[in-house]
C-alpha cells in the first residue's frame, strides 16, 4: 500500500509542473512539432506565409499540450472536510437516494472540466481505496448531467479515515477518450494527492453521504468555479 504526504504530488516533467500522466502525449507532440518545424525549414518552394503559418501551428499545439497537462502544486487546506477532486465549474448539486458503493442518501456534486482547466484529479479525503469499477460507454458531450449515465467512466470508492464511504466518478466527454486511474484497491491515499486525470474536456463527480447521521451540506453551488485539491466543498453540519 502507498501513503502520500499532504502536499504529495507525483513526479512529472519540469519539476513536477507537468503531470506524469501526460508524459507520453507531451513527448509525441514535442517530436511531431520538432519534425514539422524542421520540415518547414527544409522544404523548398513553400511561400513564406505557409512556412510561418506552419511554425505558428506547431508552436500553438506544443503550448496547448503543456497548458493542458499542467499540474500546479497545491497544499490541501487544514481540516478533514472533503475538497474538490477536480478543477472546473459546478454544474449540479443534488441529493441522490442510492449510488454505487455509497448506500443510502447522499449529496452529489458535478464538476465540468473544459479543455482549458487543469485536468489532474485529486483525492478529496484521507482514506483507503475500497472500490474501483470501470464502465465502458459512449463519448457524448460532458456538459450535461446525462453524461454520467451513458459515457465511459471510472468509479473510485474511498473509505475515509473517519469511516465515511465517498465515491469519485471520472467521466469521459466528447473529446476526452482516455481516463487515467492507476489506483489499486487497498491503496492508502492522502487528501490532495494527484491520483489521475481525464485527457481533454470531461466531468468529475463526487458523492458524499451522511456522517454519524448528519447530512453533508455543500458550500458550493451551481456556477461556482472550484480548484482540485484546494476548494473545500462543504461539511457535515447539524
Amino acid at each position: 500500500m502507498k501513503t502520500e504526504t499532504q502536499e504529495a504530488q507525483s513526479k512529472g516533467l519540469l519539476g513536477d509542473r507537468l503531470t506524469r500522466h501526460g508524459t507520453p502525449v507531451i513527448a509525441w507532440i514535442s517530436l511531431f512539432c520538432a519534425a514539422g518545424s524542421l520540415s518547414l525549414m527544409l522544404l523548398e518552394g513553400l511561400s513564406e506565409t505557409l512556412r510561418l503559418g506552419g511554425w505558428i501551428f506547431c508552436g500553438a499545439l506544443w503550448l496547448f499540450a503543456l497548458n493542458f497537462f499542467r499540474n500546479p502544486r497545491r497544499r490541501a487546506p487544514a481540516g478533514d472536510q472533503p475538497i474538490s477532486p477536480a478543477d472546473g465549474k459546478v454544474i449540479g448539486v443534488d441529493l441522490v437516494a442510492d449510488e454505487s458503493y455509497v448506500d443510502g442518501p447522499a449529496l452529489r456534486i458535478h464538476i465540468f472540466l473544459s479543455v482549458f482547466n487543469v485536468h489532474v484529479n485529486r483525492i478529496p479525503v484521507d482514506g483507503v481505496i475500497e472500490h474501483l469499477r470501470y464502465v465502458e460507454g459512449e463519448f457524448r458531450s460532458a456538459v450535461g448531467a446525462e453524461a454520467r449515465e451513458v459515457n465511459e467512466r471510472q468509479e473510485i470508492g474511498l473509505m475515509s479515515s473517519d469511516g465515511v464511504p465517498i465515491l469519485v466518478r471520472q467521466i469521459a466527454g466528447l473529446i476526452a477518450r482516455r481516463i487515467v486511474c492507476p489506483l489499486k484497491v487497498g491503496d492508502e491515499v492522502k487528501r490532495g494527492f494527484d491520483f489521475g486525470m481525464i485527457r481533454f474536456g470531461s466531468q468529475t463527480e463526487i458523492i458524499i453521504p451522511s456522517r454519524n447521521g448528519i447530512p453533508f451540506k455543500s458550500t458550493v453551488k451551481v456556477g461556482d468555479k472550484v480548484q482540485g485539491g484546494k476548494t473545500v466543498l462543504g461539511d457535515w453540519i447539524k
